[in-house]
């Protein structure tokens, strides 16, 4: 007897099905790892098919179905494309599959051929199973923080990559690390990725994002900053620039006409929300300009000098910063200072400062004015950081 046949009496042979505890031990690991997977079970069968009621079956997010339905392949390539639907769009469904799908058609129940020569029925009840979207975000700046505590409010798992450990934020955890890979071992396969770190590990968010095959990966930064990081990117992962590029959002955010921290911020999470959708709607886009950039506090036309430096020595090493996308240094903007750490405009009435060996530094945000205070010749370049005359 095959796995396919049946007695006489209908019973089916059961040597071929995995044990029952398989299956409940994947669903834990999956389920340890955060990981989204459909459940399958069968309801109901008609002979002659190789399944029985309460066989049950697991249908990961890459599409590999592990236990058993029955050996039937028609019955396992429809269970496993609408296993798939069923993780896209979050809802459980019962599905029929019969030689011919009027026999089973009833409201509820989406019937679908059973093509095979077995002729026997199969009726299907297909779960999602822990489909909580996650969210990667990855910086400390006032936007990534913004955005974090904007993301409490949806049915969504959030983590933060900030190395300063931001444990003030209502986020699931905050990793220290930026690792790419640690990262994706964090936080498991297919997050939604916002990159906001303005300029410090931006590439590193991005690669993350990458490895982990996140279906949005927003970056904050002007066109100029993110080819940088697009080829940054692309040499790390010793990948073709042109497949990094299409991953990559840029600018993140539908376009609102925001300018402050919280509301390019909400712009962002606007777009997450359409992403998780799965819509595939064009969204207008939101376009990042220099005074976005400063009412935000962050940088988001230039890269700062040693982006994606600070935990790795091989990453990018000795990399120079660059102007904004006019080829002008802010800094040589009446009344105004440059902030030496990421190159952006400050304003002296209302910017943080730090009085360094005489001189007065101005910077757009307290997280770039701690980065100077605890190594300041790190960021030190002639006629940055004063206001001009």
């Amino acid at each position: 007897m095959t796995q396919n046949e049946t007695d006489d009496d209908g019973a089916t042979d059961d040597s071929h099905r995995p044990p029952d505890g398989d299956i409940a031990g994947l669903e834990r690991e999956l389920a340890e790892r955060g990981e989204t997977y459909a459940r399958i079970t069968v309801v109901r069968r008609e002979a002659p098919v190789s399944a029985n009621v309460g066989d049950r079956a697991v249908v990961t997010a890459d599409g590999t179905l592990h236990g058993w339905i029955g050996g039937v392949a028609c019955a396992q390539t429809t269970a496993i494309s609408q296993a798939t639907e069923a993780l896209a769009d979050g809802e459980p469904r019962l599905v029929g599959i019969a030689p011919d799908p009027d026999d089973v058609a009833r409201p509820g129940l989406e019937a679908f051929p059973m093509h095979c020569h077995s002729e026997g029925v199969l009726e299907l009840f297909i779960e999602p199973v822990n489909t909580a979207p996650a969210l990667l975000i990855v910086g400390g700046s006032p936007i990534a923080r913004s955005l974090s505590r904007l993301s409490a409010e949806l049915d969504i798992d959030v983590t933060v990559v900030d190395p300063d450990g931001a444990d003030d934020l209502p986020v699931e955890r905050t990793l220290t690390t930026t690792d790419p890979d640690t990262i994706v071992e964090a936080v498991g396969a297919g997050p939604l990725v916002v990159v906001a770190s303005v300029g410090q590990y931006d590439a590193r968010g991005v690669a993350a994002g990458i490895r982990s095959d996140a279906p949005y990966i927003g970056l904050v930064a002007s066109s100029t900053r993110n080819e940088e990081v697009i080829d940054r990117v692309a040499d790390r992962l010793e990948t073709d620039r042109e497949s990094v590029a299409a991953a990559v959002t840029n600018p993140a955010g539908v376009d609102i006409s925001a300018h402050t921290p919280g509301e390019i911020a909400t712009s962002i999470l606007a777009e997450v929300v359409d992403a998780r959708a799965g819509s595939g709607a064009a969204a207008p886009r939101a376009e990042v300009t220099d005074a976005d950039s400063s009412a935000a506090g962050g940088d988001t036309t230039t890269a700062a000098a040693g982006d994606d430096t600070t935990t790795a020595a091989d990453d990018d090493a000795g990399e120079e910063a660059i102007t904004d996308e006019h080829g002008e240094d802010d800094g040589e903007r009446e009344g105004l200072a440059t902030d030496p750490v990421c190159g952006m405009t400050a304003d002296p009435e209302t910017a943080p400062a730090v009085d360094y060996d005489g001189t007065v530094y101005y910077f757009c945000c307290e997280g770039c004015a701690g980065s100077f205070r605890d190594d300041p010749e790190a960021h030190l370049d002639e006629g940055q950081g004063v206001v001009s005359p």
